[in-house]
């Protein structure tokens, strides 16, 4: 899959078109992606997705998490769900508290297969 603007804004489109992703997101969150040198900055709030684009920065979210390009490519293509790649160490959190991040286990999901 190649990354690029166009995609990523047919990703929110996407999401907000899904009535079963916008119950899943209740609260705001700001997550940045990465996987080497590729990093997507996505912005969720209540019922939507309000931003998503290539690049950000760690300080700008509430949780950077990270991947090695194979777990991306496993999460993408529906192979991996991102809870279990969360229990076997495949993604790591690299900013923000697990806890915290529970509430958006759904809303991955969802993220991962309109992505793939």
């Amino acid at each position: 899959m190649t990354l690029d603007a166009a995609t990523l804004d047919r990703l929110c489109q996407r999401l907000n078109a899904s009535e079963a992703f916008r119950r899943t997101v209740s609260r705001p969150g700001r997550f940045l992606f990465r996987s080497g040198e590729l990093s997507v900055y996505i912005r969720l709030e209540p019922g939507a997705c309000a931003e998503a684009r290539l690049g950000g920065s760690p300080e700008e979210a509430d949780f950077v998490v990270e991947a090695s390009p194979e777990a991306w490519e496993a999460l993408l293509k529906g192979e991996l769900d991102p809870v279990t790649a969360f229990t076997r160490g495949q993604l790591r959190l690299k900013k923000g508290s697990l806890f915290a991040l529970m509430p958006y286990a759904r809303a991955a999901k969802a993220i991962f297969q309109a992505m793939g």
